[in-house]
């Protein structure tokens, strides 16, 4: 757009120069005005960031593998006789020492000039991947070996390593997913740019590995650097000053993390070691007081209630051809937590009413249906004495709620109270096999962090078979029954449900009270 000034600078022009003050305007304009690069140009260059940052990344760690399961007896170095020790120590040194440097602010403003300047600061986080990919490449491909070989595995030992080894990387991989994939590869700088926003940066690391120590990525590094199966000088000397980086260059970093996130880090700082595990107290079983937190149900930022979303239609794939039409039936969602199945019922057309003992989740669940304009009736209560009259629903929906309860027995004489004859229960419970804790408790809770730690109690776990007579006991008969669990994972790493099967995890199930009293 044009420039204009009323100040001293500009000459004074009479009428009759109206022709001199439009081609000196015209002159300002195209002299002072610099068309912006746009949007398409600011594109092709993130994607084309993203490119060389993901490419270089899979080079450099590659490399490494390799150059590491050999004992850095392979790597391409070739400097001159008597130079290769200082050529080894300026490729050694110059990672840690230029690693560190570009964390700092000095090393982001580095940074930041390495690309053009209105998406410099932008696109920060995948320049930093780019040069340590880099950085990585020249240690590991051109570290000039020794020729000395103290000892390779063999036979049953080369198998171990070679498995401890890939189970060190793993490792290492798990602590870059709880760190924030995006984030730790490159992507969130070059995408934000190629969608136009600001980087969105994950929330301080505090869930799965990083429950356990604070710098578990650091930790991973270094069991890489000691379980290879191939030992030379070489392969020594790399161990040692990576895993004394490993130990102090964290410190730095800490610093960094209490300056930007204050008294959250050192609270969680108080509560998780630095380097080295400890003994942990055994987590309290199925422990219910996660869902008294306040928290936002439908925000999308807590992974174990996006979890409990992700349930939701593989859930009614197997409710919705039972039912049929859902129109004008009246249901109680049982343990409706935030009301993730409850607001999908609403959309069906049922006439739903909600309960739960959580007033926290119960508060969320109004929150959304006042928002989205949803006719939902929540109430407060516990299904061991649920707070409506007899015969009051078409359909008792009760999803991860059995495994829960303290008096399964007393519930379910609930749930046959208040249903209408030819009512209905649709059920989803976990099975109580080894293989359902082991998915559950130890992958679920434990490992990935999917769910809170101590959420479940395997003991607690059902048996279709016991579920079967408990149901058959206050009248209700069990019609279809269907395996139902994780079946992948989808881009956020959460796990996706659908039909399995195998009944070994968990299942879903129908109830009708009509059937009890039929007659042939």
């Amino acid at each position: 757009m044009a420039l204009y000034r009323t100040d001293s600078t500009i000459p004074h022009f009479q009428s009759r120069d109206a022709r001199s003050l439009k081609e000196y305007t015209t002159v300002l304009d195209l002299t002072s005005a610099r068309p912006a690069p746009s949007a398409r140009t600011h594109r092709g260059i993130a994607i084309a960031y993203g490119a060389v940052c993901h490419t270089s990344f899979a080079i450099g760690v590659g490399t490494m593998i390799a150059a590491m399961y050999f004992g850095m007896n392979r790597c391409l170095g070739r400097a001159p006789e008597g130079w290769s020790v200082v050529a080894n120590a300026l490729l050694l040194a110059q990672f840690p020492l230029l690693h560190s440097l570009l964390l700092s602010s000095f090393g982001v403003r580095i940074l930041k000039r390495l690309a053009p300047t209105s998406i410099g600061a932008r696109i920060a986080t995948t320049t930093y991947v780019i040069v340590a990919s880099v950085q990585v490449f020249l240690l590991f491909a051109f570290w000039t070996p020794s020729g000395i070989l103290w000892w390779r595995a063999d036979g049953i030992a080369l198998f171990l390593l070679s498995g401890l080894y890939t189970l060190a990387w793993l490792l290492l991989l798990k602590a870059i997913l709880d760190a924030g994939l995006a984030l730790q590869t490159g992507f969130v700088g070059w995408w934000s740019v190629a969608k136009s926003r600001p980087p969105v940066v994950p929330p301080m690391p505090t869930t799965g590995l990083f429950r356990i120590v604070r710098q578990p990525i650091y930790v991973a590094f270094a069991l890489t650097l000691w379980t290879v199966p191939t030992w030379t000088p070489d392969q020594l000397a790399v161990a040692v000053v990576l895993t004394a980086y490993c130990v102090t260059g964290p410190l730095f970093k800490e610093r960094r993390f209490r300056h930007r996130f204050g008294d959250a880090f050192v609270a969680y700082a108080l509560q998780v070691p630095y380097w080295m595990p400890r003994p942990r107290r055994p987590a309290k079983r199925n422990d219910l007081s996660i869902y008294e937190v306040p928290t936002d149900w439908w925000d999308g930022q807590t992974r174990w209630l996006r979890t409990l979303k992700n349930m939701v239609p593989a859930r009614f794939a197997f409710f919705d051809p039972i039912v049929g039409d859902w129109r004008g039936l009246a249901v109680l969602d049982l343990g409706c937590g935030g009301g993730f199945m409850a607001a999908a019922l609403a959309h069906r057309g049922a006439i739903v009413t909600g309960v739960d003992p959580s007033e926290g989740a119960i508060n969320s669940a109004r929150r959304h249906a006042d928002e989205e304009k949803l006719d939902i009736v929540y109430r407060v209560g516990s299904g061991e004495r649920l707070p409506f009259a007899e015969d009051s629903y078409d359909i008792v929906v009760c999803v991860d709620v059995l495994e829960h309860v303290e008096d399964l027995d007393r519930v379910l004489l609930e749930v046959r109270r208040v249903l209408r004859p030819s009512g209905m229960l649709l059920f989803d419970t976990i099975n109580r096999t080894r293989l359902a804790s082991f998915i559950m408790v130890t992958i679920a809770e434990n490992v990935m962090g999917l769910l809170p730690r101590g959420a479940h109690d395997p003991a607690r776990f059902i048996r279709p078979k016991d579920l079967v007579r408990k149901l058959d006991a206050v009248g209700l008969k069990v019609g279809h029954v269907a395996g139902f669990g994780p079946r992948g994972v989808n881009r956020r790493l959460d796990f996706v449900f659908g039909f399995l099967p195998t009944l070994a995890v968990q299942y879903l199930g129908e109830a009708s009270y009509s059937l009890f009293d039929q007659t042939p």
